[in-house]
């Protein structure tokens, strides 16, 4: 029967690999970008957790509207779905009736073939209607997941500082799985409850008017129950669903340190913290599903209730004559059709609450508002020479100053290298340069241009940084060095290879460039995941170069093959170098030397320590433990 629907394949597949597409995406993105800049969301990033969402189903239908030709058939098909399955009481209605008591053969076998045929018509719709509700459905998730992720890009790097990562994954992949669930089944439940609500009422008010509008009677009994529970239904869906946010991030945290967990040999801590969480949850998430049995219970309670009123007046009915066999059981099976869809509406109510506690807290991410706004008219750099101009440039950080009145200027192609003790403003300043963060006061100009109104990926795509700690995706050797240009042809991911000096370890892996990484680059080790970095950076080309910490953590061998890497990529570059160790800082032209946000000095190495100021203070000490000859001179 699959085959029979075939031909709904290509049009709805095509709309997925367009979405898909290079151009799918842009077109996402810049349109994520248009409406954060014109609706400018309104959660602040610290508050995204207590944010509810009034006109959740306004925005609901939003993502469902573009839809609205498959609801439409849908719907159709579930109208007509529904019509054919409530002719079975009346056809068994005239099989009782009139087909057996005058033993109408001809009758009997044309009810009977005339079933099939319906019923038959109906499976068929049937597999229609569910395909486009399937479809509806994921192709609705797909849209809200693609959204969220594109504004999750835009959002500030200090909201992935606060926010714990499993939690965020957590709403991405299981509170829009409610919502994809609730579109599966809400389109059946709702348009069938409806249907048959309305074919039910009038088949059985031609039956016996007055019985029916005693059972119309009791409906607003039957909502009044539900309503007294939605309500506790939807203050317990949050209160589970932020609880297992918790749980989530705590297991992200636990699985990422398990490094550290093993060292320090704290499995049995980790167990009973763990188990101490999912206690906390378990009296919550026992509570939940019991509240509908109790709705449920109660509302069936009260259904059995009407039924057994029905079929006393029904059967003293069929006594007296005044209603046929065939009619009673006509009557009651539409009174089931009538409450059976009502208590799948009830049903319904648990799934919903959960749907919309999912999908207000997707909205609170789609509403928070980044920190960081690209300009409305971004200016995109097509080639960057390479001045980097920091102008009395002031940040601070969560109330904290950071860096006070900052001036420097730096040419194309010069090295400079930012020293001082730890919480100088180092890493700070490097951040404000990739624009991770924004400066609070004074500007940063590359090429005499702001960088507020540079576009952020094209000013990126100028930029090169290796970090202490480089983080490596799981896959290829060759697909992280290509991560800066996925379009770069073999030969140039060879070349950036044997640049960074990591070729010959990479040939010697049992698969080369195809050798998996592992997550995080756990495969490697560290002076390996390092030189992987480098020809990343490399590949790229880029004309502002950072080194943050790059060989702090490397033993003296790799580090060796490092600086040799580092020495091939900086040629020609403007380099800001943030180190401790001397064998990097002397590759720099100029030394900056920082002291709780603010300039102190600034020379080579050589004139640094001949004026013995702070640079010989904090550099002296490492030379003479290189050298202990130096160790007397260090005392004068």
């Amino acid at each position: 029967m699959a085959d029979a629907f075939s031909f709904l394949n290509f049009p709805l597949r095509e709309g997925i690999v367009k979405a898909a597409s290079p151009s799918g995406f842009k077109a996402a993105r810049d349109a994520e970008r248009r409406r954060v800049n014109e609706q400018k969301p309104v959660v602040e990033e610290d508050d995204a957790e207590n944010y509810t969402c009034p006109d959740a189903p306004q925005r609901f239908w939003f993502f469902l509207k573009r839809h609205k030709a498959l609801i439409g058939a849908a719907a159709t098909g579930n109208f007509l779905s529904v019509f054919l399955i409530m002719l079975i009481p009346l056809i068994a209605k005239l099989v009782i009736d009139e087909a057996i008591p005058g033993k109408n053969v001809g009758l009997l076998v044309g009810l009977a073939v005339a079933l099939f045929i319906t019923q038959a018509v109906r499976f068929v719709i049937g597999f229609g209607h569910d395909y486009l509700i399937q479809y509806i459905g994921q192709r609705t998730i797909f849209d809200i997941r693609r959204a969220v992720f594109h504004h999750l890009q835009l959002l500030h790097l200090s909201f992935y500082e606060k926010k714990k990562t499993a939690s965020l994954v957590n709403r991405v992949i299981y509170d829009a799985a409610a919502v994809q669930q609730f579109i599966n089944t809400a389109f059946s439940s709702i348009a069938n409850s409806l249907v048959s609500l309305l074919i039910a009422l009038i088949i059985m008010f031609l039956l016996n008017w007055k019985l029916t509008l005693f059972c119309t009677l009791t409906l607003p009994v039957y909502f009044a129950i539900i309503h007294a529970y939605r309500k506790k239904l939807t203050t317990k869906h949050h209160e589970v669903k932020e609880r297992q946010s918790v749980l989530a991030g705590k297991l992200g945290e636990t699985f990422a340190g398990i490094r550290v967990v093993k060292s320090f040999a704290q499995e049995d801590h980790e167990r009973r913290r763990f188990v101490l969480t999912i206690k906390d949850n378990f009296y919550s998430e026992l509570e939940l599903p019991m509240i509908g049995t109790r709705m449920r219970s109660i509302l069936g309670l009260f259904f059995m209730f009407i039924y057994a009123i029905v079929i006393l007046a029904l059967g003293l009915g069929a006594i007296g004559g005044s209603m046929s066999i065939g009619g009673y059981v006509a009557y009651t099976s539409y009174l089931w059709m009538l409450f059976g869809p009502l208590e799948s509406l009830s049903a319904l109510i648990q799934s919903s609450t959960n749907a919309r506690t999912g999908f207000e807290r997707i909205l609170s991410l789609l509403d928070t508002k980044p920190s960081i706004r690209e300009d409305d008219n971004p200016i995109v750099p097509e080639n960057i020479r390479g001045q980097v101009t920091f102008e009395n440039i002031g940040f601070s950080y969560e109330g904290r100053e950071v860096i006070s009145d900052f001036h420097l200027t730096v040419e194309p192609g010069e090295i400079v290298a930012l020293v001082g003790p730890s919480g100088s403003g180092k890493s700070t300043l490097m951040s404000l340069l990739t624009r991770f963060y924004d400066v609070e006061s004074g500007r940063i100009l590359i090429d005499g241009v702001d960088l507020r109104r540079l576009k952020y990926d094209a000013y990126r795509h100028h930029l090169g940084i290796v970090l202490q700690e480089n983080f490596l995706f799981s896959g290829t050797v060759e697909e992280n060095i290509r991560y800066g240009r996925p379009e770069a042809g073999m030969d140039e991911v060879r070349r950036a290879a044997r640049l960074a000096n990591a070729l010959e370890f990479i040939e010697e892996m049992p698969q080369g460039f195809s050798s998996q990484v592992g997550q995080g680059g756990g495969a490697l080790s560290g002076g390996q995941r390092q030189r992987i970095a480098i020809a990343r950076c490399i590949l790229k080309d880029p004309r502002i170069l950072i080194f943050d910490e790059a060989t702090s953590a490397l033993d003296n061998q790799s580090e060796a093959l490092i600086q040799a890497s580092m020495d091939t990529l900086m040629s020609g570059r403007t380099v800001f170098i943030v180190a401790h160790r001397l064998s990097t800082i002397r590759k720099a032209g100029r030394i900056v030397v920082l002291d709780h946000g603010r300039i102190v000095e600034v020379g080579t190495h050589d004139e640094l320590l001949a004026r013995k100021g702070a640079y010989f203070g904090l550099y002296r000490p490492k030379m003479v433990r290189e050298n202990p000859a130096l160790a007397p001179e260090a005392v004068a």
